[in-house]
């Protein structure tokens, strides 16, 4: 069998008390290997001569079933047995074999009785004549041996009673715990004519979910001591809404489990320190002194293998959060009312009334000047035009501001008119999108990355596990940011109070838990303020969930009811009244303070144009002296031209 590996492992040193395992055994093992277990190999503890195991291995690697057969279980190497059979997670022991009370303790002690490993054991009653009298006789043996072994809810532990030659019944035991009583469920029978029959075939964690009334522990993370007057009144919400949510839903679970839970506290999470001994809720559960982690708590990778961690999700996060800056903030207000290819048609559009108005302009003052006097304007109304003329009547047209040319022929007066109407439809679009965009915010910042470059102030809220988050981050762009805006300046740890009191004035972005801040944002912002928030993740990670010893007893018992707690709608009743959403903007708007920040653009301008106009200023200066000192060169050749010098024309 080419597709099939076997692994036979048949060890030589045979027991002095041998039991027959038969064809009748191995037909039942291979029924609840395939069906019952679904299980493609185990491990055996067999009692059992050479002989009667190389047929037992036939008959099993004919159904394509991976085994290993180990005889003697008094001389065993248990710490070669651990490793070989780590990987294993199905096994068989023959429970008539000698030393067994002693192999079933070593086992124990190693916890080999835990999920995910499962257990057959077999038992021949054939040879008793009164069969329910060795049934109950029997029945009160498997409860002494195992009422001191960690038999838990999440064990595996199947007995076969062979009754007669063909008929196997069917038996599972467990503890509902460390100190409650074996527990004996019937589980069916196996029979050579009616083959493996299971009279109850719901999943473990459904059969045992009746703890019967089992003691659990835990614990509760609290920063505020005064929260524990106030766990199940849903009063003072901002302060540990975590811990009195899952205060309430571990309520439900205890009750569904039918068992009694006490608990404790601690101030903090719980974080592992420089010699790898863990602290606060995490250290109780580590050390196993308690069951189940009361409040719930993110998900990190140093946890896992420390802890177990359940899908009961508390809806909520910590985020950085900012009202988004007025679009001044970032950018030129006064280069957005239009489009760059609007820019384009009215620099183009004013070009060519440029060249148009100039032309007509010099045609204009060419008629006047060839006209009779009488029609003459005189003065400066006269003079030729200039450029510096066409661009003031530009100017004054797009600013609306005036000017002094005054057009007499048609074509230009029909071009002043068409510019006008052009500059005022321009203009009115243009000042109604500045006032628009004055009430603007940007949508700009969507990163770390973006908020570290943004210029906006930030802090975080002083909590235990922020400290823990801005010191731990690996990633280039969230450790520099930590070091840069955050880890070394006190100014920047505020309590809940002082940092959504900064928020509301702008400009600063809060690192907060988002429940607990905007029930304090509903209360404190005016409606118009609660618009234009805006949140950005900084731990990305998952909202925080329920916690339990690692390798619980009752680890599927509790998946099963946190799955419960949500689809019956008892975490629904909670979360509205525990945990605030981001407030919703009702689009009220209130007045809009201009400052120097909307106003600076407009300010450069000004600044700009006066520095030009006194350079121009000077550099007037400048040619008006040169231009003179030409005239008065001129002049003076003129002049010496008229009136030749006398001694030269007395040498003539």
């Amino acid at each position: 069998m080419k597709n099939f590996a076997k692994l036979i492992f048949i060890c030589l040193v045979i027991s002095s008390e041998a039991h027959k395992i038969d064809q009748t055994i191995g037909e039942f093992i291979i029924d609840v290997t395939s069906s019952m277990y679904m299980r493609s190999s185990f491990t055996a503890f067999f009692c059992i001569d050479t002989t009667d195991a190389i047929i037992f291995s036939r008959q099993i690697s004919r159904r394509q079933v991976m085994h290993e057969i180990i005889h003697d279980l008094k001389n065993i190497n248990l710490t070669n047995l651990l490793t070989k059979i780590s990987s294993q997670s199905f096994f068989i022991l023959d429970f008539d074999c000698p030393n067994v009370e002693e192999f079933l303790l070593q086992m124990d002690l190693n916890e080999m009785f835990i999920a995910p490993n499962k257990w057959l054991i077999l038992q021949n009653l054939e040879n008793f004549p009164d069969k329910n009298l060795t049934l109950t006789i029997n029945t009160e043996d498997f409860k002494r041996y195992f009422e001191a072994l960690q038999v838990y809810p999440d064990s595996e532990v199947t007995v076969g009673q062979r009754i007669d030659e063909n008929f196997i019944n069917i038996i599972s035991m467990y503890r509902p715990g460390p100190s409650g009583n074996i527990i004996l469920e019937d589980r069916g029978f196996w029979s050579d004519l009616e083959g493996l029959q299971i009279s109850d075939k719901n999943p473990t964690s459904r059969r045992r979910q009746d703890l019967q009334g089992t003691h659990l522990k835990s614990c509760l993370v609290m920063t505020d001591l005064d929260t524990l007057n106030h766990l199940s009144d849903y009063k003072d919400k901002q302060i540990d809404a975590v811990t009195k949510a899952n205060y309430i839903w571990v309520q439900h679970l205890v009750n569904r489990m039918n068992a009694t839970i006490d608990f404790t506290w601690r101030n903090t999470w719980g974080y592992q320190d420089k010699n790898g001994t863990w602290g606060g809720m995490i250290g109780l559960l580590d050390r196993g002194e308690i069951d189940i982690g009361g409040t719930a708590t993110f998900l990190i990778s140093s946890r896992i293998g420390v802890v177990d961690y359940v899908q009961l999700y508390t809806p909520v996060g910590s985020r950085f959060v900012f009202r988004r800056p007025p679009l001044s903030y970032v950018t030129n207000l006064f280069t957005l009312p239009f489009e760059q290819s609007v820019w384009i048609a009215i620099g183009i559009l004013l070009i060519v009334v440029s060249i148009l108005l100039s032309l007509t302009m010099r045609w204009e003052w060419a008629r006047i000047m060839e006209s009779p006097s009488k029609y003459h304007l005189g003065g400066e109304l006269e003079s030729k035009p200039t450029a510096s003329d066409n661009f003031l009547i530009l100017l004054g047209a797009v600013a609306q501001q005036g000017f002094e040319y005054l057009p007499r022929t048609i074509s230009s007066r029909i071009i002043i008119i068409m510019l006008l109407i052009a500059a005022f439809s321009l203009y009115a679009s243009y000042t109604a999108n500045i006032v628009a965009l004055l009430q603007s915010t940007s949508d700009s910042i969507n990163t770390i990355e973006d908020l570290m470059n943004s210029g906006l102030k930030v802090a975080t809220y002083d909590i235990v596990y922020n400290r823990y988050y801005f010191g731990s981050f690996e990633d280039p762009v969230r450790k520099e940011f930590s070091q840069k805006l955050i880890a070394n300046k006190s100014s920047a740890w505020l309590t809940l109070e002082e940092g959504v009191a900064r928020l509301r004035q702008g400009l600063f972005a809060f690192h907060m838990d988002t429940s607990a801040g905007y029930d304090l944002v509903q209360k404190t912002f005016e409606e118009d303020e609660k618009c234009g928030l805006s949140e950005i993740d900084m731990l990305n990670v998952l909202n925080p969930m329920l916690v339990i010893k690692h390798q619980s007893p009752y680890s599927e018992i509790i998946r099963v009811g946190a799955l419960w707690v949500q689809e019956t709608g008892l975490t629904g009743h909670d979360v509205p009244r525990l945990f605030s959403k981001m407030p919703k903007c009702s689009g009220q708007t209130s007045f809009v303070n201009v400052g120097m920040t909307e106003c600076r653009a407009a300010m450069l301008t000004i600044v700009y144009g006066m520095i030009a106009s006194v350079g121009l200023f000077f550099m007037e200066i400048l040619w008006h002296k040169c231009s003179r000192n030409d005239e008065i060169d001129e002049e003076v050749m003129e002049a010496s031209e008229e009136s030749p010098d006398p001694e030269i024309q007395s040498l003539e």
